[in-house]
């Protein structure tokens, strides 16, 4: 399913639901705006009659396909027609050490391939490979959970991590849809018959996952930082001091989630911290997060670096392997691999591709996708659907909105990538003669980060606009 942007941004948000939902049932929609009335008042001149206020508002027209349809019979662009395409965008000195690989997903055939085996840094293009492997190994619909047990003794509950961060600190949240509330867990609580006010000690239980809360490679300001926090398997708001995306995060996410709980249950003093629940301890209520398939995709599309590192560990969890970072490489490792994607080049040290130290080459991003389009692997589906559309949603909400790139805005979806001299941009693209292209593009060393980003944009607006024959 591919987008095509056709109208202004303004009008494209108006129709965007509608107009996916007919995309997928195919069906018309035509969006009508009737009559807006307002209050009743006297009018001028009239005594004892009222006059109805009506705003008169011109009707939308018909809107264009926000969703363009592939062309079963386009013609694949040729390797030489793609080169000679692609060699001056590649050439902006915008761009540092720039790895590009594009594939034809219906044959197989590598289209172009320029240092694609190189070892880079691929930033969060490495969450490719975390959210493909999570399709595979979780059961589809499997949910996170998050229970409270009772304590040692009244007045003592154990708040037990089940990995999820999305936790919300809102009746509704507006950084996950679909997650469990703080006040949820609260209500169970209370109904299971813990008075308001009488919890003394909130304990927190991590036992759910092992190691190190923090990667090799984590630079000492990223964890806590707007982007992340160390890992533990229960935050609130994924461990961020407001409900609001740019947040500051805390260092103690598990910490600050118990306290919140004891705020819930009317016990704001109460003491918080970590440690064990005894065994065979009364449950007194639980959540559960949005399924599996929502988190990959919020993952993916926001770049949600902590939602990364929960389904690496689920994968972990799912494979037998140990719920840390390691054990999460390792599982993710395992999973791609036999599902045939080629990791030449590839060296992880953490699920979401904050570390320094992760390595991937443009061909490995390139065949994990391609693996993905097959179609044949049980919710890789989620991966396609979930990569953020150029000009539209997600990491490219606000790129492709300007210049020449902006033409291929709706045709371009892709897993974005930002480090320090690290750009990278990797998905699926439509050729003007309507042929799906998947590429990957890494580039290291660059001058500055907004060129950067921008000299890629113009790389796949270059196959967007060209047949290449």
């Amino acid at each position: 399913m591919v987008w095509r942007r056709k109208n202004a941004v303004a009008r494209a948000f108006i129709v965007f639901g509608a107009v996916v939902l007919a995309a997928v049932l195919g069906v018309a929609v035509v969006v009508v705006v009737g009559q807006v009335t307002g209050p009743t008042r006297p009018a001028a001149g009239a005594k004892g009659q009222t006059k109805q206020l009506v705003t008169e508002l011109p009707p939308n027209s018909s809107p264009s396909p926000v969703l363009g349809r592939l062309d079963p019979n386009a013609k694949t662009p040729s390797t030489t027609g793609l080169a000679a395409a692609l060699a001056p965008a590649l050439a902006n000195p915008a761009l540092g050490s720039t790895a590009a690989v594009v594939v034809d997903p219906a044959s197989g055939t590598t289209l172009f391939d320029q240092d694609g085996t190189a070892s880079l840094q691929p930033g969060s293009t490495m969450k490719l490979f975390t959210a493909i492997a999570a399709a595979k190994a979780v059961k589809p619909g499997t949910r996170l959970t998050t229970k409270v047990v009772a304590g040692a003794a009244p007045g003592e509950i154990v708040l037990v991590g089940g990995g999820d961060p999305t936790l919300s600190s809102q009746p509704t949240s507006t950084l996950y849809p679909g997650a469990a509330s703080v006040e949820q867990l609260a209500a169970a609580v209370r109904a299971a018959g813990i008075a308001p006010g009488s919890v003394t000690k909130v304990t927190v239980d991590d036992g759910a996952f092992a190691g190190p809360p923090q990667a090799v490679g984590w630079g000492a300001g990223d964890a806590p930082s707007t982007y992340a926090t160390p890992i533990y398997p229960v935050m609130v708001d994924a461990g961020r001091l407001s409900p609001e995306d740019k947040a500051q995060r805390t260092a103690n996410p598990d910490l600050a989630a118990g306290t919140a709980l004891a705020a819930a249950l009317g016990s704001p003093g109460a003491v918080v911290g970590r440690g064990q629940a005894g065994p065979g301890a009364t449950l007194l209520g639980s959540v559960q997060s949005a399924p599996i398939e929502d988190l990959i995709e919020q993952a993916l599309v926001n770049s949600d670096n902590v939602l990364a590192e929960i389904l690496g560990r689920q994968v972990a969890i799912a494979e037998g392997a140990q719920p840390s970072f390691t054990g999460a490489v390792s599982a993710v490792t395992k999973v791609v691999q036999g599902m045939g994607v080629d990791l030449t080049g590839f060296e992880a040290h953490d699920s979401s591709g904050l570390s320094m130290n992760d390595r991937a080459s443009a061909g490995s991003i390139a065949s994990a996708l391609a693996v993905m389009a097959k179609g044949d692997q049980p919710l890789t589906d989620v991966v396609g659907s979930a990569l953020a559309v150029a000009g539209y949603n997600g990491t490219l909400a606000t790129r492709y909105l300007s210049g020449s790139a902006a033409a291929a805005a709706g045709d371009v979806r892709a897993k974005t990538g930002s480090l320090t001299a690290v750009d990278t941009l990797a998905g699926t693209v439509v050729t003007a003669d309507g042929r799906l292209l998947i590429f990957a593009l890494i580039s290291n060393g660059a001058p500055a980060q907004d060129p950067a980003r921008a000299a890629l944009d113009e790389v796949a607006a270059t196959m967007a606009g060209c047949g290449c024959q």
